[in-house]
């Protein structure tokens, strides 16, 4: 046994836990929310700054007016020009405040606009980072339609929230500051009466944006309902369309699509009864008529008007980014929910390695999928000798292809350990792991690429000759060379284009590429033709050779050509030999291998182009 801690020998550079790195960076969902003025310190800074000294000149601006009007009466009772040296002063100064309000209002919106987007992409790379470090018992709880609205719209929410409307309800914020304070300015009891209606104002509206925010957590899963539907169906749209099943399918859409719109009915239904801003209309008003009856001076009376209409104008949008900035905290909490999912994959504090050439051990090994209570194997003990060729076969669900994926670190056991030349593959790394198992699956998974990235995935690095030559040994460079941009040719989504042995031949290819200790394969010859099974024979003979394999199989050519048969039936081991000792005394053994399709001259083809990848 060869067992060391990557500490010790550093022969591995692992990646970092994405995962556990974000939860201790930021503690909880709020503080991830707001993360965006400790990621961008500085241009938040100054966009507070330049808002702050818009809104002072703004509203100095206003107040303006009536000074104004002060001094156009008082020229006229002096006998004086109006155009007099104050009059222009005040004017200039008015002009050089909107000047100063509209530059600094710009870079404000800048900031805010170009910052709150970086804090978006920053949060959707988190987001994707995470949600691809989970394991796949993730994905089986979670819809996938689900998570894409997730990363996409309610993101897009928590951008939202910072802009516009954070940075609006800070312009509001300081502009009822800087409004009250200039109102005392000119009479102190209308300033105070003021400052005290925005307090309970500002209360009214926050209480309003609580029970609103409920309702917009709700649409957003109403919308992730939408998403996941839609994207059911497009990828379905072959069989809906093969059982011209639209209309049913239509009819789904309208029950949850109705469902969103109802509960966007109630929002607007609350809305409609929902207005506090007419605390201030009526302190206005009372500004206006205690203006008259007291202060007695126009001037001051038009420069307070100016000033309390202004702020009428900044209520009626409060409640609303009240309500954007409770849907972006909400949102932030659903996907942190998301990104902090308590994975039963984890990785080790000090991960170990193992001689993968060596013997492969299953213990005792017990399995359930998540989220179910079936055990999907039941105590399944074997090992497999350094370079055999084994062969897996049993019924649908018995638990085949389960034993792949746990071979993967896709999962883990449940109970009973899998050891690798003694090591337990659970102290090992995931990618490690999968540094030296490469497994062919029986859906296979083509990207809306080219020919050439769908090969080189498992080999980013590697060159032109090294993706042809496996192309080659797959069987498939001959179909290649044929087409018009050859290695550069895009397939469709899923390699939609493409036929079931043509996909599976690149597969295959990608799988030579890697050059695993360990290869799985899970019935990768099933779509394909006498004439297309005998070329990627060939090429999986030479994949084999030298190397442990695993095939999940219903070929009896291949049975044959195992050196350990596993015959598996409801997650358990009925048993285990060669074909002949099988054959000899399994009855379930029997009873299958007359049932099993069989390739004819396998060993021998009149194929002239087995080395050189078929056109099939």
């Amino acid at each position: 046994m060869a067992v060391k801690s990557s500490k010790e020998t550093n022969r591995l550079n692992y990646d970092a836990d994405i995962q556990q790195e974000l939860l201790n960076k930021y503690k909880s969902a709020n503080q991830w929310f707001w993360s965006a003025f400790k990621r961008y310190p500085i241009q938040y800074i100054i966009a507070t700054i330049v808002l702050l000294i818009s809104t002072y000149t703004s509203a100095k601006t206003l107040a303006l007016v009536g000074d104004i009007i002060g001094i156009i009466r008082d020229n006229i009772k002096a006998s004086l020009p109006i155009f007099s040296v104050a009059f222009n002063e005040t004017i200039l100064l008015m002009i050089t405040f909107v000047i100063i309000s509209w530059v600094c209002l710009s870079i404000n919106i800048y900031l805010w606009a170009d910052t709150s987007f970086k804090v978006q992409r920053d949060m959707r790379q988190e987001f994707y980072e995470i949600i691809q470090e989970h394991s796949m018992a993730f994905f089986d709880v979670n819809d996938s339609g689900v998570i894409l609205s997730m990363g996409m719209n309610e993101i897009n929410q928590i951008r939202m929230a910072y802009h516009p409307s954070i940075r609006m309800l800070m312009g509001s914020i300081f502009t009822i500051g800087i409004t009250t304070w200039l109102v005392y300015e000119y009479n102190w009891i209308i300033g105070v009466v003021l400052g005290s209606t925005f307090v309970i104002y500002l209360i009214i509206a926050w209480l309003y944006a609580a029970r609103v925010g409920p309702i917009r957590q709700k649409l957003a899963t109403d919308l992730g309902d939408l998403s996941s539907l839609s994207q059911e169906m497009f990828k379905g749209i072959d069989v809906v369309r093969s059982f011209d099943n639209h209309q049913k399918e239509i009819e789904k859409f309208d029950l949850v699509s109705e469902k969103y719109a109802s509960d966007m009915k109630r929002e607007g239904y609350f809305s409609a009864f929902y207005w506090p801003a007419l605390l201030t209309i009526l302190v206005t008003a009372g500004a206006f008529i205690y203006g008259l009856i007291i202060i007695g001076d126009v001037a001051i009376l038009i420069s307070i008007l100016t000033l309390l209409l202004n702020l009428n104008r900044q209520n009626f949008m409060i409640p609303a980014h009240l309500i954007n900035l409770q849907a972006g905290i909400q949102n932030s909490k659903r996907l942190w929910e998301v990104m902090n999912f308590d994975d039963p994959l984890t990785q080790p504090v000090e991960p170990q390695e193992a001689d993968w050439e060596k013997a492969v051990s299953f213990k005792d090994v017990n399995f359930v999928y998540p989220g179910t209570e079936k055990h999907v194997l039941k105590n399944v003990s074997f090992t497999i000798p350094s370079g055999a060729r084994v062969a897996l076969i049993g019924g649908p669900g018995s638990g085949k292809s389960t034993i792949l994926k746990l071979l993967l670190r896709l999962y883990d056991p449940t109970e009973g350990r899998i050891e690798i030349d003694g090591a337990t593959i659970t102290d090992m790394h995931t990618s490690y792991v999968r540094d030296n198992v490469t497994m062919v699956e029986q859906d296979i998974f083509l990207f809306s690429d080219t020919l050439k990235a769908n090969i080189s995935f498992s080999r980013p690095d590697a060159t032109d000759v090294e993706i042809q030559r496996a192309a080659e040994r797959a069987q498939i460079a001959q179909f290649i060379e044929s087409l018009p941009k050859k290695y550069e040719t895009i397939i469709g989504e899923r390699g939609v284009t493409l036929s079931g042995g043509q996909k599976q031949r690149i597969a295959i290819a990608r799988a030579l590429l890697s050059d695993p200790k360990l290869l799985l394969l899970d019935d990768s010859t099933s779509a394909v033709d006498i004439k297309t099974e005998l070329r990627l024979r060939y090429a999986i003979e030479e994949l084999m050779k030298d190397r442990t394999s695993i095939v999940v199989t219903q070929r009896l050519t291949t049975l044959v050509a195992a050196d350990i048969i596993i015959l598996m039936k409801k997650g358990e081991i009925v048993d285990i030999g060669t074909h002949k000792e099988l054959l000899e005394r399994c009855p379930d053994y029997q009873f299958m291998c007359k049932h099993l399709p069989m390739v004819d001259g396998v060993g021998t083809s009149g194929c002239n182009d087995t080395t050189k990848g078929g056109n099939v």
